[in-house]
């Protein structure tokens, strides 16, 4: 006997147990846990049983069976896991099982119907694709935090301006206003200025213009960064008397010093003379943004190559002047607002605390205010945002038009496999398990699309960033990232969710579609009303979309319309920028800039060559100068204006054909310091208004002056800041000084070139430019080539990328709709067979039948319009910022836009219609 009860083969009661245990394992952990005890109690009572019979007494057989048996809880745990674990294997088994043959019949069925399958998946991956590449650019610009630690303490420190002259403007703090700020404030833990610029290296005699920060040593604790080698910029090496020091960036240290560390230490060759390199920073490490007015704006980004310290002097001298950006970290608990009253109140004592800087009536006149601000909300502006939310719902639309696509297409094909549906409930199939069979389906096809979608989205996120604007912030950091694929997957799961489920809806067996037998069975009232709903659906999205894209291409044909005042054609642009070690002085200056001019003019093809301080479009107007008049000072009552004013040299204004009443300055001019200068008519009409301009007397420096420019000519009308701003106030300084020889109001250090050629491309004079420039003098840099046409695009480019993507979308919207209306019109002329049939065999003809498909389209056509222009007018107004020239309900535009979807119904009917009116009606009634 042994020593534990055995298995005994005795009784009905025991048999019935096995047979339990061995061929209907339970289906939870709860029921495997009575069952065993029920197991082992059974073992326990028949072996007392056993004893018993044996001649025991029940009382020594329960002890002798428990002695036996050992630790009844441990073989409990023990025969609850084994049956737990083989459980566990069962239905693991049982599931791939079921897997793969919903997944082989989903297939097989896909692959039955190769019309649906492709259409389907086409839609939804067009819908997914669109969705994700406009989701990536969204999350990385928009929803992603700035690359800092704790990003969200960052604020900036600005000041909002309306300046006569210039309008609304948004200035930097002045050194002044930076030492008011840093010594009064309670809620920064720390606080700094920056401001960008171009620096010119010349290491291993390799001329390279770079971007250069001007930091405060506190800028690089405000942002929480690290060095990678050596160290950075400290309090010592911000004080007016410490020499240069400067900190690389990783990628300019990897890039020109292929991440030689022994470069610390040994000098940094540069226009400003050497300066010596004491560390490299993190990887990464950029500004915020690029600042309120850069001065090279080619070079100018979010992106930093040389750290330089600003080396302010907290004794002065101060003037009116804002080119930095103050940014601070909030201390902990610490709001925006809060910092915004604190330093409020130092704002509020400017007049009194630099009474030399701030006037009363200087704050008063130009609405001089202070601006505190979450550092994201100020990188990213109010408009771009909202216009990057604004595509995202664009392509949302498209991805609704697709998804109502396929749902129309998915009820045809559920009506078209109603008698299959119906023979397998007939036959035992309850409804999860033909949900099963139809959800296996959707998932097969929306996940695969998803697949395909994001892989297109990622290979259209190439072609977007080609397009974009360079000005973005952030754009670069774009990429197909996880968020991106998780947003595309949890589509297209729920899509596949929605899709699968809907035979869920029916219940019992479809007695009408046993009964249709071969006929298929027809459609009813309800089912007709959903799809027309969703080609309406389809048709009012497809219109709010075409409406949206309608306006932004007015707009951009309007702007496209606008006469700057110049002509850019034929004309090359770039950068010369002087290093300041060799060229310290403007007769120097002035020199090299006369023979380059001479010497480009000289080139086979050229026809004029002038050059400018601010290029037009690009960098005029990203600061101003106060204009005083001659003999006549401003009343009290009158605001002084402060104007985009630039040095040009002869030649600027042929190069650019710019019509000139009067004359434009020569280098006699300049030459001779005649203080020649042309200013723009908008100028002249403010400050002479219903007067000559020309003779009149200017200057920056104040109406007790006593040297003035004299206005020697007035260009036509000009818009040299932007083509959808109002004109252009401006003075163009003759580049000559006005106090003394060596002035440097406007230096001549960095000018932009143009040069305009008859019959060549602009682009191929740059070889023969850069070897002129190259012999004139090695360490002079030839900066960012390009074309004044491409310079004109760029200060589109905004308006351009959205009405290129809003195109696309609309077009994708209209194509998805005619295939609806394609799909749903060929189904009813199915489902109508007989009716046209009866119609034909009465005598009606083939125009009356196409007319009677065709009235169908129109119908659904008129309620998709009707909807669609509802949306159109809410959409329109959300673009109205974004429009020039156009109102938001331009009735050409809607006219246009209802005139295309009327036509693209009618064209996605008209085969349907045709094949209605080819059907033989003995064939058709024989069929019914």
């Amino acid at each position: 006997m042994s020593d534990t009860p055995s298995h005994h083969d005795g009784g009905e009661a025991g048999g019935t147990r096995r047979r339990k245990r061995l061929f209907s394992l339970p289906a939870s952990r709860a029921r495997i846990d009575d069952e065993v005890r029920d197991e082992l109690q059974f073992h326990i009572e028949e072996r007392v049983e056993q004893f018993v019979a044996e001649g025991m007494t029940r009382a020594d057989a329960e002890r002798e069976v428990t002695r036996r048996f050992g630790d009844y809880e441990q073989h409990r745990i023990q025969t609850k896991r084994i049956d737990e674990d083989t459980l566990q294997i069962r239905r693991r088994s049982e599931r791939l099982h079921h897997l793969r043959r919903e997944v082989g019949l989903a297939l097989r069925s896909l692959r039955r119907s190769p019309g649906f399958t492709i259409v389907a998946f086409t839609t939804l991956m067009i819908g997914i694709a669109a969705t994700t590449g406009i989701f990536s650019i969204l999350d990385a610009v928009v929803l992603r935090p700035l690359p800092y630690p704790n990003s969200g303490e960052l604020v900036s420190v600005l000041h909002p301006a309306t300046v006569p002259g210039s309008g609304e403007r948004v200035w930097g703090i002045s050194p002044a206003g930076y030492f008011e700020f840093a010594k009064g404030n309670r809620s920064f833990s720390s606080f700094g200025v920056f401001r960008s610029s171009g620096l010119t290296v010349t290491n291993n005699d390799q001329a390279e213009r770079t971007r250069l920060s001007l930091v405060t040593a506190s800028v690089f604790t405000v942002l929480a960064a690290r060095p990678h080698i050596g160290r950075l910029l400290t309090a010592d090496d911000d004080r007016p008397e410490s020499p240069p020091v400067a900190v690389l960036s990783h990628e300019f240290f990897e890039r020109r010093f292929g991440g030689d560390a022994s470069i610390l230490g040994r000098n940094l060759e540069t226009n400003l003379g050497p300066i010596e390199i004491v560390g490299v920073a993190e990887p990464g490490l950029a500004l915020p943004m690029p600042g309120p007015s850069p001065t090279a704006a080619s070079l100018n980004g979010f992106g930093v190559d040389v750290w330089l310290a600003m080396r302010l002097n907290p004794s002065g001298p101060f003037y009116n002047e804002h080119p930095n950006v103050g940014i601070g970290r909030l201390k902990p608990g610490t709001s925006v607002a809060e910092a915004q009253t604190d330093l409020g109140l130092a704002f509020s004592r400017f007049a009194e605390t630099l009474p030399t800087v701030y006037s009363r009536k200087f704050v008063t006149n130009y609405n001089f205010r202070l601006k505190v601000e979450a550092m994201q909300q100020t990188v990213l502006g109010p408009r771009l945002p909202r216009t990057l939310w604004m595509l995202f719902g664009a392509v949302l639309l498209v991805l609704g038009i697709a998804t109502m696509n396929v749902a129309n297409l998915y009820l045809v094909r559920l009506d078209v496999r109603r008698r299959e549906s119906a023979v397998r409930t007939a036959l035992g199939a309850d409804r999860v398990h033909i949900a099963a069979h139809h959800l296996a389906e959707t998932l097969l096809l929306c996940l695969g699309a998803a697949a395909a979608g994001i892989t297109l989205a990622a290979v259209a996120l190439h072609v977007l960033l080609a397009i974009a604007p360079t000005d973005i912030p952030r754009l670069a950091s774009v990429t197909l990232n996880a968020r991106a694929i998780v947003l595309a997957l949890l589509i297209s799961t729920l899509l596949a969710l929605i899709l699968g489920l809907l035979p869920l809806l029916r219940r019992g067996i479809d007695m009408e579609a046993l009964r249709a037998g071969t006929r298929g069975p027809s459609a009813s009232p309800r089912q007709r009303a959903v799809r027309n709903t969703l080609v309406v659906g389809q048709l009012a999205m497809a219109l709010t979309l075409l409406a949206a894209a309608g306006l932004m291409l007015r707009s951009f044909d309007q702007l496209r319309r606008v006469r700057p005042g110049f002509n850019t054609s034929g004309v090359l642009a770039f950068d010369i920028n002087l290093p300041f070690n060799e060229f310290g002085t403007r007769s120097l200056a002035l020199a090299f800039h006369q023979e380059l001019q001479r010497q480009l003019r000289e080139l086979r093809g050229v026809q004029d060559v002038g050059s400018v301080g601010s290029l037009p479009l690009e960098a005029l107007g990203t600061g101003c100068f106060l204009v005083f008049r001659e003999g006549r000072p401003y009343g009290p009552d009158e605001q002084t204006p402060c104007v985009p004013s630039t040095s040009a040299t002869p030649g600027l204004f042929a190069a650019l054909r710019v019509p000139v009443r009067g004359r434009v300055p020569t280098w006699g001019d300049v030459n001779g310091r005649t203080h020649a200068v042309v200013i723009t008519k908008a100028l002249a009409d403010r400050l002479w208004p219903n007067e000559e301009a020309i003779g009149r007397g200017l200057s920056p420096n104040g109406s007790t002056s006593t040297h003035w420019y004299r206005v020697v000519g007035v260009t036509d009308e000009f818009k040299g800041e932007a083509l959808d701003a109002p004109e252009t106030e401006a003075v163009f300084y003759a580049a000559s000084g006005l106090r003394d020889p060596e002035d440097g109001n406007f230096p001549l250090n960095e000018h932009s070139y143009l040069v305009r050629t008859d019959s060549l491309a602009p682009l191929s004079l740059l070889s023969a430019v850069r070897e002129i420039v190259a012999r004139l003098n090695p360490r002079v840099p030839v900066v960012a080539p390009r074309t004044m046409d491409t310079v004109m695009q760029r200060s589109m480019a905004r308006t351009t990328f959205l009405m290129v993507l809003l195109a696309v979308a609309a077009s994708v919207a209209l194509l998805l709709s005619a295939v609806g209306i394609y799909g749903v019109i060929s189904y009813l002329v199915t489902q109508r067979r007989a009716e046209i049939g009866i119609r034909m065999a009465l005598g009606a003809s083939v125009s009356q039948i196409m007319r009677l498909v065709l009235m169908q389209s129109v119908r659904l056509a008129i309620i998709g319009v009707a909807v669609g222009l509802m949306g159109a007018f809410a959409v329109s107004r959300l673009i109205q910022a974004t429009l020039f020239g156009v109102s938001p309900n331009d009735p050409l535009v809607l006219i246009l836009v209802v005139v295309v979807l009327f036509a693209a119904t009618v064209v996605a009917s008209i085969a349907p219609a045709r094949r209605a009116a080819q059907v033989e009606p003995s064939e058709a009634m024989r069929a019914d």
